[in-house]
């Protein structure tokens, strides 16, 4: 048991068992609050999307060759000028893993803001252990265009968790500072903070080629300084596969799948 223990310690200080939504966020550097990596309201609850209703699946092995998965659903579908959500996701291995549930609400103030949250649990699940510690885990976000070229987006992770709580429910928090290159290429100037981690700063750029390709990449600090993805447009679905790469653990390969009603 107290292998098992340690072995999980390990995996929440050193790597961080951290369920950031889709392909693209993870393409675009893991920065929550960039708004072109929205996966219904599961990253930043500030951003919305367009539509009338998107829902997405998605999959992620953190790093290759390990048993460390992570994955999880999202759906939500738009009234008027809210928007209203839910999501799923599981992070781990086997024997020591996180399980989480959110309600998300995004309600449009005007065409230049938004405003959102979202709230749930997190519980904790170690073999050999019968209890499963709980946590209330929920999110803040924000979204503005500033003008037709410069966006900004921003989101809180569990600002009323203590610094470490076994990794249930840490506070961290992310901003995205997004400019418009030309009518193809988007670059967005990030930082994120994680109160058991180094912050992280970085660039991110994102490329259309085309009607249906779309390439992501991020340069940034920290132990995962590089990664990329590409997407796959129809008319409703997008089809998204990425990886990171750690300096010392390797690639960590993800993909995930996106149906929106127009």
């Amino acid at each position: 048991m107290n292998r098992i223990f340690a072995i999980g310690f390990w995996l929440f200080t050193a790597i961080g068992l951290y369920a950031q939504q889709g392909a693209a966020v993870w393409g675009l550097g893991a920065n929550e609050a960039n708004r072109d990596a929205g996966f219904g309201l599961s990253n930043n609850p500030g951003v919305a999307f367009t539509g009338k209703a998107i829902g997405g699946v998605w999959g992620q092995q953190r790093f290759t060759g390990t048993t460390l998965v992570q994955g999880g659903a999202a759906l939500a579908f738009r009234s008027k000028g809210t928007l209203y959500g839910g999501d799923f996701s599981y992070s781990g291995t086997p024997n020591f893993s996180i399980t989480r549930v959110h309600l998300s609400l995004c309600q449009i103030i005007s065409n230049q803001f938004n405003v959102g949250f979202s709230v749930g649990y997190a519980t904790l699940y170690q073999s050999m252990l019968n209890n499963r510690p709980t946590r209330l885990s929920g999110r803040l976000g924000a979204a503005f265009q500033i003008n037709e070229k410069w966006d900004a987006s921003a989101v809180i992770i569990n600002p009323w968790s203590r610094a470490y709580d076994g990794g249930l429910a840490v506070p961290a928090g992310a901003l995205s500072l997004g400019y418009r290159i030309n009518m193809l290429t988007k670059a967005a100037f990030q930082y994120r903070y994680n109160a058991q981690n180094q912050p992280v700063y970085g660039i991110a750029m994102r490329h259309e080629y085309g009607k249906r390709m779309v390439f992501n990449g991020a340069l940034q600090t920290g132990p995962e300084p590089i990664s990329a993805g590409i997407e796959y447009k129809s008319a409703s679905a997008v089809f998204a596969i990425s990886t990171r790469y750690h300096t010392y653990l390797g690639f960590s390969p993800a993909f995930s799948l996106i149906w929106t009603k127009r």
